[in-house]
């Protein structure tokens, strides 16, 4: 947490800035000032996660301070310092949404503890905001489940818009790759929603981060507001995380039970980014206007050229380079166009690779961008790439020869041991060395389910047992058995069971009697 402190007294200002116990807390003092006018001038340049403010000052007090931040930065947390007998101010302070109150005198321990308070509380929306998506995304509950779920948390429906931030360096050398990248991306959706005043709901993807975005927060649903929100956290990604993203918009979504077809749509933003480019903002409503026939053909074709490397076939993917030649005989294809085409299609096919967990070769790699810009002849080109990518076909189909039903068995081996911890599709890949999106792929093939089917279902019968055999509630048991959310626990076990917990305990129970 970074801590500004506000009070009008020099020693008590040192005092605080200097407690050794805000290393211990996990907190660090980014400024200290001697009225609200300087603090305001200081939030612009710290941006602090939390102001600590005495209520009397002369000049702009504490009230006054907080009134200002009120206007720009609604949800950043104030805790004021104030005497016992300052009723009047702190019924004002009330007012004003007072995060909380430390009555002078005070001890160090009231200061940090306070502080932390807030920390929970932001991770508490954390963890909340995560099932949200968990919950509300998901096309395996139904809607009368999840209007249950968000009524028992007061949450409301309304309109919104999602927006998917994806690292453009999602792939490449492993040596290359920032395990922190996603949470550095999640800091900066943070703070550029804290400068602008926005609540956004956020929750990670394997490779990036949705953030939903309230239209009342706009105050109406202009794109330009909600596309130079875009263009400011692709910013803040660059300067701040040094990081390369690109961001995708969904259309104006009427109800927050649309937020599954608004992931497809964010997801369909970033397949055209092939064709626009690292730090692209592609908006769903407005990629049929940006993007021509042509390249709506060409990313068909690559697509359809990825799912031949997938699955090993080498005939269809000459067949695949011959119709692609062909066509690009019959429109009279410029050489630019040839050359964006197949660059775009060798960098999927190594994104392809890396997908089953196999290292491109970074000398065939070079060589063969290098035959692509410099050939002259379009045979020969298309000769090089088909060479190219029935080589890489090759890599994957020795993979596949490696038996399927054995990595699924692991996979499920896994599950049935390790249910109650937080486990997840990328942690899972990663013991059994295959990518996650290759194990999600064959885990669907073979089963017939997804790992969160297979992982929820494994969770809902160790937690049949504990209802049977142990004297626990049901949210105790939802927490022993894994899941983070009581009532999206009981949700699924109605689902799976046809009956609530504590009606399945009742009938099962009565029956062991």
């Amino acid at each position: 947490m970074r801590v500004l402190i506000v009070d009008d007294e020099t020693e008590i200002r040192e005092y605080l800035a200097g407690l050794p116990q805000w290393g211990q807390a996990r907190c660090t003092v980014v400024g200290t000032a001697a009225n609200g006018e300087e603090a305001l001038s200081m939030i612009e340049r710290t941006n602090p996660d939390v102001v600590l403010t005495d209520i009397r000052m002369p000049g702009m007090d504490g009230i006054e301070l907080a009134e200002a931040i009120r206007s720009t930065r609604p949800h950043l947390p104030i805790i004021f310092l104030t005497a016992h007998h300052e009723f009047e101010y702190a019924r004002q302070a009330v007012r004003l949404g007072a995060s909380d109150f430390i009555t002078k005198p005070f001890k160090p321990e009231d200061i940090i503890r306070a502080v932390e308070k807030q920390r929970d509380k932001e991770h508490d929306a954390w963890v909340e905001r995560d099932a949200f998506f968990t919950v509300i995304g998901s096309e395996m509950i139904t809607v009368e489940e999840k209007i249950e779920w968000m009524h028992s948390r007061g949450i409301k429906d309304g309109e919104f818009v999602l927006l998917y931030t994806e690292l453009d360096h999602v792939y490449g050398l492993q040596h290359s790759r920032n395990p922190f990248a996603l949470k550095q991306v999640r800091k900066a959706l943070e703070s550029v929603s804290k400068n602008e005043g926005i609540i956004s709901w956020m929750s990670e993807s394997s490779n990036g981060v949705y953030a939903l975005l309230p239209c009342q927060e706009f105050l109406d649903t202009d794109n330009s507001k909600i596309i130079g929100f875009a263009k400011r956290l692709i910013d803040a990604c660059e300067t701040q995380e040094s990081l390369s993203v690109s961001v995708g918009i969904s259309r104006t979504m009427n109800s927050y039970f649309d937020l599954p077809e608004a992931i497809r749509q964010t997801g369909v933003c970033m397949d055209y980014r092939m064709l626009l480019g690292k730090k692209s903002m592609l908006a769903f409503d407005a990629i049929e206007m940006i993007v021509s026939e042509k390249e709506k053909e060409s990313l068909m074709s690559v697509n359809k050229v990825a799912e031949l490397l997938r699955t090993g076939e080498a005939n269809g993917i000459r067949d695949a380079i011959s119709d692609v030649y062909r066509r690009m005989l019959s429109v009279g294809a410029s050489r630019k166009d040839i050359q964006h085409f197949c660059i775009g299609l060798i960098e999927r096919s190594e994104d392809v690779l890396l997908e089953f967990g196999i290292e491109p070769n970074a000398r065939a790699s070079v060589e063969i961008r290098e035959l692509m810009l410099s050939s002259l002849i379009l045979t020969d080109m298309m000769k090089a790439l088909e060479r190219y990518l029935l080589d890489n076909s090759e890599e994957i189909r020795r993979l596949l020869s490696q038996s399927p039903k054995r990595i699924v068995a692991e996979t499920i081996h896994l599950i049935d041991s390790e249910y109650m911890s937080e486990l997840t599709l990328q942690m899972v890949a990663k013991r059994l060395n295959v990518n996650y999106s290759y194990l999600s792929r064959l885990i669907k093939k073979e089963t017939g389910k997804n790992f969160t089917d297979i992982l929820w279902e494994c969770r809902i019968e160790a937690a049949k047992v504990k209802l049977l055999k142990e004297d626990l509630k049901a949210y105790e048991i939802a927490y022993a058995v894994g899941f983070k959310d009581s009532a999206h626990f009981s949700i699924l076990f109605k689902k799976f069971t046809g009956c609530t917990p504590s009606e399945y305990k009742r009938l099962e129970g009565g029956k062991l009697q």
